[in-house]
């Protein structure tokens, strides 16, 4: 820390209070009244983001400062909490004010008020660990009326980017604020790019003193309304990217080093190495079998505690350990393959905004996640080592798509194109329904699900971790939720083809009081869709800009066998939607009077539909969530009494009046010919 800033106190190690520095500007702001109603959300008009980033000292400086208006008590209790995070091991922070003004005196807090230091580790459940602390205060005797204004300094980047400016800068949010403020400061000899999206308002800039100071400013810029189920990569708010990486070719260049270690390879490691090579001939058997040895003898744990953020451990280390995150497990996966024959590198991906890489300035700073290249034959696989254990060929195996990849490895220039997800045939379930004649006799429902790619994975996966009684023992708590006296016949895997990365489950449940009463003498059962209805979320109605996110592309499909004791009346119905990339069939039909067959079929062909398609999506949706078969009967004295008013089966007397019909048409004709 600049020991020759002044500090009034000491918060914890890393923060303390002290005044702003001297190059912030702490420009007034408006405080209207009455506040402009379009602004005032949850009891709170935002008057003020302040955010002014400065790279002139030995470390970059971000102050922040906010102001808010409490319009009502119920916005007083969000306004009195004070927030900010910071990891301990790169950055530290200046706390400058915590101040509630009311009818324009200013009461301030963060030189004599209480603060809480708090560790929250936001992905413990996912066995990721960043380090970072936040200090927290909540204020006393904030009314309506008041402003609360707040302002702090961050300092610090981790060594690893060299000092590298990275950072996405949002100028709108979906709740208006009257007045946004940004500002840029850097010396004229460092190379800074910048890229506006959406519609983010133009800067001005001036130099001075071989400094450049850049300004954006936004007045009652209203509230921005963001579209529900866009691609999870798009921007769709008005943002600022600022840059200070040349190209991709820099970003390996700083990168690729971190993943190469000249350490030998540990004893046990060396024996599986060994292993492989006489057990595996071929690239693909060998690649196939470090991915297996790498998930499954190296537990996921993620420390990314300072540079652990973006560099990977020491071999020894993570071999010692037996954990590692994503950059640990690519580099032991990459080592171990080197030694093999296997051309294999670390690449770096982000697992949210892949796609839209390409058409973002270059950045070190926006990967989330590290996979491994493997190229066998002049095919690419892109292959996760997180993963638990994956049993299957390489050339079944589920791989990464996440768009856009930057390998490391020597000579990479630019981000490679990852393959685009396979339209397989995903889920196939197959279902048979026996109905008996009364209301009081228990369904026999069946369940049959073949499952490949990540849903077989994912089924082993459950199994790996839960075992075979917790995964049943789930299932059969799905299906008691909708019929709580179901009881299980039978729960069994009856197929893992491996080979062909694919699995089946059957489910065959006895369900007493399965029928609904609806009223009087009638009753209602309906089928139980378990996989498809829940594959598309709800869409709301209105014009749509974006396309609409599907999700990973396949086909899913449904058949539904449901046998009676009595006959069945109504019709069936044969539904069909089709978009560019979308497309489903609904039908139900009668085989007899005592067999019904549903078939849905829902295939995704890409990733996206195009925004105009969007009523295409929601008939599709639709259809999904209200296109079970319902059974509706009457009883009588127990039973179920089936359609009525319609034909029969042919019985005696139905063959008795026919016969008596035609010996009639046969005298009639007699008669007719005697008289002639």
């Amino acid at each position: 820390m600049d020991q020759a800033r002044p500090i009034h106190r000491e918060i914890t190690q890393g923060a303390v209070v002290g005044p702003p520095p001297s190059w912030v500007d702490v420009a007034k702001y408006s405080i209207p009244e009455p506040p402009n109603p379009h602004f005032v959300v949850g009891g709170v008009c935002a008057l003020l983001d302040d955010s002014q980033i400065d790279l002139c000292g030995p470390e970059r400086a971000w102050f922040y400062r906010r102001a808010d208006l409490v319009t009502a008590p119920a916005g007083a209790e969000r306004v009195a909490q004070f927030s900010v995070a910071f990891d301990p091991a790169f950055e530290h922070i200046d706390v400058h004010s915590i101040t509630v003004i009311r009818q324009g005196e200013r009461f301030e807090h963060a030189g004599s008020g209480f603060f809480e230091v708090l560790r929250r580790e936001r992905n413990m459940e996912r066995l990721q660990f960043d380090g970072r602390l936040t200090i927290h205060m909540t204020l006393p005797d904030v009314r309506q009326g008041d402003v609360v204004e707040t302002a702090y300094t961050l300092y610090g980047m981790r060594r690893s980017l060299g000092g590298r400016q990275s950072l996405f800068v949002p100028l709108e949010w979906s709740v208006g604020i009257l007045e946004v403020r940004l500002r840029h400061r850097w010396p004229k000899h460092r190379a800074i790019a910048e890229r506006s999206y959406n519609n983010a308002p133009q800067g001005t800039q001036t130099e001075a003193d071989g400094v450049i100071d850049r300004r954006w400013r936004t007045v009652e810029r209203p509230g921005f309304r963001y579209e529900p189920l866009a691609p999870p990569w798009t921007l769709q708010s008005a943002e600022l990217q600022i840059s200070e990486w040349r190209d991709w070719a820099e970003v390996a260049s700083v990168f690729t080093p971190l993943y190469e270690d000249a350490a030998s390879l540990p004893a046990e490691v060396e024996q599986e190495v060994a292993r492989i090579a006489a057990s595996e001939t071929t690239p693909a058997g060998r690649a196939a079998a470090i991915l297996r040895f790498v998930q499954g003898s190296v537990r996921y744990l993620a420390i990314s505690m300072g540079e652990g953020g973006y560099t990977p451990r020491p071999l020894g280390e993570i071999c010692a350990s037996r954990y590692g995150d994503c950059k640990d497990k690519s580099k032991l996966y990459t080592l171990m393959a080197h030694r093999l024959g296997v051309d294999a590198c670390p690449a770096l991906v982000n697992t949210r905004d892949g796609y839209a890489l390409i058409d973002w300035l270059p950045s070190g700073q926006l990967f989330d996640h590290c996979i491994v290249r493997v190229a066998i034959d002049g095919k690419i696989y892109w292959l996760d080592p997180t993963l638990h254990p994956q049993p299957s060929p390489i050339e079944t195996l589920s791989q990464c798509y996440f768009g856009w990849a930057l390998p490391l490895c020597a000579g990479v220039a630019n981000l490679e194109k990852m393959a685009e997800p396979p339209v397989q045939h995903l889920s196939e379930t197959y279902e048979e329904v026996a109905l008996g004649n009364s209301p009081t006799v228990p369904v026999q429902y069946k369940w049959k699900h073949t499952f490949r790619g990540t849903g077989a994975e994912s089924i082993r996966d459950q199994l790996a971790r839960d075992g075979p009684v917790g995964v049943f023992k789930s299932y059969a708590e799905d299906i008691r939720r909708v019929w709580h006296k179901a009881e299980v016949i039978k729960q069994e895997i009856v197929e893992d083809d491996v080979v062909n990365n694919a699995i089946t489950v059957v489910e065959d449940y006895e369900i007493a009081d399965a029928w609904s009463h609806v009223e009087g003498d009638k009753y209602e059962f309906l089928t139980l869709d378990l996989v498809l209805n829940r594959t598309l979320a709800k869409l709301d109605a209105g014009e749509r800009l974006r396309p609409v996110y599907l999700g990973m592309p396949g086909r899913r499909s449904r058949r539904v066998d449901i046998r009676h004791t009595v006959d069945t009346s109504g019709g069936g119905w044969d539904r069909r939607f089709e978009g560019s990339t979308i497309r489903s069939r609904n039908e139900m039909r009668l085989i007899d009077r005592r067999w019904i067959v549903l078939e849905q079929d829902l295939a995704v062909q890409a990733l996206t539909l195009p925004a105009a398609e969007a009523d295409i999506y929601r008939k599709v949706q639709a259809d999904l969530s209200n296109s079970e078969v319902v059974i509706a009967e009457t009883v009588e004295r127990g039973k179920f009494v089936g359609s009525r008013g319609r034909p029969q089966t042919v019985g005696w007397w139905t063959t008795t009046r026919w016969i008596l019909v035609v010996l009639w048409l046969i005298w009639i004709v007699s008669r007719i010919a005697a008289s002639q």
